[in-house]
């Protein structure tokens, strides 16, 4: 069989990896396991892929990002995987979103194939639930909301403060939650956008100061105001609408959905939400043209948004 993972969600791709070494590997001897990535040299993969399983009853090829790497003859490999013997279990993971006009890629599609992308909504909180029940732990909606709003699709970020709860107290509470989960960047950029609608212009700038400071990239700083001014210009225009309904309709997080509807109702018109976005967008040109340093960019990007 050939199987073809790819997506943005590394986690769940690493703990794909982990499920078929575990089924089809052969533990620490590594005999009939074989994993490419970085070096992918074409005729060693062949070598591998028609070679027969030594003492076992499968060979498990693992191939790692071989799509983002350049160089690599597309007709060459789907020509192994064309003569690859049955007992040979291919499995080929791509973080990220792979080049789908490539031949190698069209191929792989036609196999069994999933995209991982980032987690959010219903799936999420349902990841969260499942995660906490193998943790040994109880977690209601409201609260796994909380976490999927705190932490968004980072399952690395999620299984940690999982499992950092669940050993405080088997039953995941809000107020646990509180007072031992360290809300990440998400909630530091409602923070901020709250400070953008009310015009406080001292309050954004330490905010950014205090995320700059903490190690935040600051260009990841730029793509998170893009996101929740996304959000803010989706919930804006269901303002009137409960939460709930919201959250249904802009398919958003419940959490994001009340973080954002307090800024979202500060704003007076669609004209102020146009000109959010057209100032991102400037900012976003001056940093790609080389107009200006990223820095100077994101605060002169805060400057305009709160004046």
């Amino acid at each position: 069989m050939i199987y073809f993972f790819y997506g943005d969600d590394s986690y769940r791709l690493k703990k794909t990896i982990d499920a078929f070494s575990e089924k089809f590997g052969d533990g620490a001897s590594n005999m009939n396991t074989s994993v490419f990535e970085g070096d992918f040299d074409i005729e060693k993969i062949r070598s591998d892929v028609l070679s027969l399983p030594f003492l076992a009853e499968n060979r498990l090829v693992i191939i790692k990002n071989i799509l983002a790497a350049k160089g690599i003859d597309g007709k060459k490999v789907a020509d192994i995987l064309d003569k690859k013997p049955d007992s040979t279990i291919m499995l080929f993971i791509e973080e990220g979103q792979p080049d789908k006009r490539s031949v190698l890629y069209k191929r792989l599609m036609k196999e069994k194939s999933k995209e991982m992308g980032t987690l959010q909504g219903g799936e999420l909180t349902r990841w969260i639930k499942d995660e906490t029940e193998k943790a040994g732990g109880e977690i209601d909606t409201k609260e796994a909301s909380i976490l999927a709003g705190y932490f968004g699709g980072d399952l690395w970020h999620l299984k940690n403060e999982i499992e950092k709860l669940v050993a405080y107290n088997k039953k995941i509470t809000g107020e646990n939650i509180e007072k031992l989960s360290v809300p990440n960047l998400n909630v530091r950029i409602f923070d901020l956008t709250d400070a953008i609608t009310v015009k406080n212009k001292e309050k954004a700038f330490d905010i950014l100061e205090d995320l700059i400071e903490s190690g935040e990239n600051e260009m990841y700083i730029l793509s998170m105001i893009q996101w929740q001014v996304r959000n803010l210009a989706l919930v804006y225009g269901l303002k009137n609408l409960g939460e709930y309904e919201i959250a249904k309709k802009a398919k958003l997080n419940p959490f994001i959905v009340k973080k954002s509807l307090a800024a979202a109702r500060k704003i007076g018109s669609d004209q102020t939400v146009k000109k959010y976005y057209g100032q991102i967008i400037e900012a976003e040109n001056d940093i790609k043209t080389g107009a200006k340093d990223l820095d100077v960019a994101l605060e002169l990007l805060i400057n305009r948004l709160t004046d």
